[in-house]
């Protein structure tokens, strides 16, 4: 676990807010003095006050210490931060729908209201690219959205690119014209330094998800038909998409209980599931998390699911 960006994914329901939690408490209990964590949430639902039992939203809240090593949570509000980009740069969006002829109405309609599908996930990684702008964290945590939404994001900043590209090919199309009709150099305008903070904006976000040296991304499953069978088609896209996807935590694994009838007869229904997993994920890094007694919630229990996740090789 040396990578400093940790993603962690799956099917809704299986953990992954547990998994990418306890993570972070285990990390934070081997950083150094004056060092800090932060766990990101770009689920849309949200579970990270519930499973540190700490009220967080959207905000940056301290959560716990270690010895003076720091751990910060925030649950990313991306319909806020989309509504916020929109009111910022809605004027530069216009001028550069009128600027061009290069763009159809439904182009110029999307782009105005930046109603691509995902606009609010990718919006998340844009405030966690700024939040580590200087960077200050030795670990994030990313507990991302269901594997539906994630599918989204990592097609997202291909498709940015090309309208960026799209809207460069304008703006330099409107510079030309000027610098031809003034006889000079025409200054950098908004619509230009909007478009160049966008580029340096999705060259951040690819870092983020596609750096081998800095990034690694965990699935979650669980030993079910559904979850299996979801998590396969999800590693082949990150896959294909070239994330760097290492470890797979396998939550939920039932064990024997003497004299409990239906704890056997789940072992039984796990077993082939168990199987699968093992064929099917073959060359990543497995993690198998027992079914636990209790609800894995707060900061005591959290860590202990960290040791077993984590301390298993």
């Amino acid at each position: 676990m040396n990578a400093r960006y940790l993603f962690f994914g799956g099917k809704g329901g299986v953990g992954k807010t547990t998994a990418a939690s306890a993570t972070a408490l285990y990390l934070l209990n081997k950083l150094k003095k004056d060092e800090s964590i932060l766990l990101f949430s770009t689920d849309p639902a949200h579970s990270l006050s519930d499973s540190l039992d700490v009220k967080i939203g959207n905000r940056l809240v301290e959560v716990k210490q270690h010895r003076g090593a720091r751990l910060f949570a925030y649950e990313m509000d991306a319909s806020l931060a989309l509504e916020r980009f929109r009111g910022e740069h809605g004027k530069v969006l216009a001028e550069i729908a009128e600027r061009g002829t290069l763009l159809d109405e439904d182009d110029i309609n999307e782009l105005l209201s930046l109603s691509l599908p995902g606009m609010d996930e990718v919006m998340s990684l844009f405030e966690l690219s700024e939040l580590d702008r200087e960077g200050a964290y030795a670990h994030i945590v990313v507990d991302t959205a269901p594997s539906g939404h994630t599918t989204r994001l990592l097609r997202l900043p291909e498709v940015f690119e090309r309208i960026v590209r799209t809207l460069d090919l304008m703006s330099e199309k409107h510079r030309y014209m000027i610098e031809q009709f003034a006889r000079r150099r025409a200054p950098l305008d908004k619509v230009e330094l909007f478009l160049r903070d966008l580029n340096e904006r999705i060259a951040s976000v690819r870092k983020l998800l596609y750096d081998t040296e800095q990034t690694s991304f965990t699935l979650v499953t669980i030993p079910e038909a559904m979850s299996v069978r979801e998590t396969q088609r999800y590693l082949e896209l990150l896959k294909e998409q070239g994330v760097p996807v290492r470890d797979l935590i396998v939550n939920r694994v039932e064990q024997e209980h003497e004299g409990c009838e239906y704890c056997h007869a789940r072992v039984l229904g796990q077993k082939k599931w168990l199987k699968e997993i093992s064929r099917a994920f073959r060359g990543l890094e497995f993690h198998y998390v027992p079914l636990q007694a209790q609800e894995v919630r707060g900061a005591e229990a959290l860590i202990k699911v960290g040791k077993v996740i984590w301390n298993s090789h």
